[in-house]
C-alpha cells in the first residue's frame, strides 16, 4: 500500500506545471506601423570633417535601398555618397564609444547599412544585397542554429567615413 501512495505522489508531483510567474509572454509585441523615431539624429563625419546628421526628416525623404513588410534598410552610400568609392571605411560608433568598423564594401559583397528593425530601432549592420533580408527560422537544430551572424550596433551615434589614402 506505502508503494501505490509513493507512486501517486511521484504522478501527482511530476504532472503539475508551472503557471503564472515563470511563463510570461513578450511585453509588447512590434507596432503594426513602423517609423522612424522622432529624436534620431546621428553625426557624420567624412575623413575628419563634419557633414549634416542623418535625422529623421532624411531617412522619411530618402527611399530605402531595401524593404519588407517588417523592415527598412537604407544603404550608406545612399545617405552619405562620399562613401560610395570602393575601399571606403564605414565606421559606426555608439554613444558608448563601442564602434564598428566596414570596409565597403567588404570581402563577401557584403554592404554597410543603416537599419530599421521592426521594433523601430535603427541600428548599422551589413547586409548581402541578393539577399538582405535572409530567413534564420526553422533552419538548423533547435539548439545549433546559426542566426544572425552579421555584426550589428545599436543605438548609432555617429558614422565616420574615411577614403583609403593613396
Amino acid at each position: 500500500m506505502a508503494r501505490w501512495v509513493a507512486i501517486a505522489l511521484v504522478v501527482v508531483a511530476c504532472s503539475r506545471s508551472d503557471s503564472g510567474d515563470s511563463k510570461q509572454w513578450q511585453t509588447s509585441p512590434p507596432p503594426d506601423k513602423i517609423d522612424v523615431p522622432d529624436a534620431l539624429t546621428i553625426a557624420v563625419e567624412v575623413d575628419g570633417a563634419a557633414r549634416p546628421p542623418i535625422t529623421a526628416a532624411t531617412l522619411r525623404t530618402i527611399k530605402p535601398d531595401f524593404v519588407d513588410t517588417e523592415r527598412r534598410a537604407w544603404l550608406v552610400p545612399t545617405l552619405v555618397a562620399d562613401a560610395a568609392p570602393p575601399g571606403t571605411t564605414v565606421e559606426a560608433i555608439a554613444p558608448s564609444g563601442v564602434s564598428l568598423k566596414v570596409t565597403h564594401p567588404t570581402g563577401d559583397g557584403l554592404e554597410p547599412v543603416l537599419f530599421l528593425t521592426r521594433r523601430g530601432e535603427v541600428i548599422v549592420s551589413t547586409i548581402d544585397p541578393k539577399d538582405p533580408f535572409p530567413q534564420y527560422h526553422g533552419r538548423g537544430g533547435r539548439l545549433h542554429r546559426a542566426g544572425d551572424s552579421q555584426p550589428h550596433l545599436a543605438p548609432v551615434a555617429k558614422l565616420a567615413i574615411t577614403h583609403p589614402r593613396p
